[in-house]
């Protein structure tokens, strides 16, 4: 007797996952750091090298994450586990040794910098990110929101709100955001 379809896991949630997915990382990023709350794309590929995820510091609707980097793991050139709260990307690294820990976008909001003072105008906007990069000291992103009241083309991430901390009057504000469906990439998640 057919059933359809019944829900039986989401992703990242595994018996002790934290609520994020282990993603392999592609070798082709070799010499390029992943850091920790930078959005990653998915890469599938005919060659083992270029499967993998890699950083997406343009996330748009037609540039497609599938996650944010939380931490990850692999092995240097001195074939030591390492674990971290972003990826160095040594070009030295163990190739196929590199996998980092992700949050799937898809249902989850977020916390960004803003930049500028909070005001409601800005909640449903299709919004952009600056900067690039990160911190190799604290490991962070370096990747803020560019609030805006009109739609900005091929963007993809929508304020909901603020985290009313006292700092939503600043002009570095910490948004809530989510990632409009359009840009949003739904495959391998597990």
């Amino acid at each position: 007797m057919a059933y359809g379809f019944r829900p039986v896991q989401m992703s990242g949630s595994r018996y002790q996952t934290g609520g994020f997915v282990e993603l392999p990382i592609e070798d082709d990023t070799l010499g390029t750091a992943i850091y920790n709350g930078g959005p990653v794309a998915y890469t599938i590929a005919s060659t083992t090298a270029a499967t993998g995820i890699s950083a997406n510091v343009t996330p748009k609707d037609n540039d497609l994450s599938i996650g944010i980097l939380v931490g990850a793991r692999w092995v240097n050139s001195s074939g030591e586990q390492k674990w971290g709260q972003y990826y160095d990307g040594a070009s030295t690294n163990v190739a196929g040794s590199a996998y980092g820990f992700v949050v799937p976008v898809d249902g989850v909001v977020f916390q960004v910098q803003g930049n500028a003072a909070w005001d409601r105008k800005y909640i449903g906007f299709e919004c952009l990110v600056t900067g690039s990069g990160g911190s190799t000291s604290t490991g962070n992103s370096s990747l803020s929101l560019l609030q805006v009241t009109t739609d900005a083309t091929n963007a993809c991430i929508l304020p909901v709100g603020v985290l009313e901390n006292g700092n939503d009057t600043s002009s570095t504000p910490d948004v809530l955001v989510r990632f409009a469906s359009a840009g949003i990439q739904t495959k391998p998640l597990i």
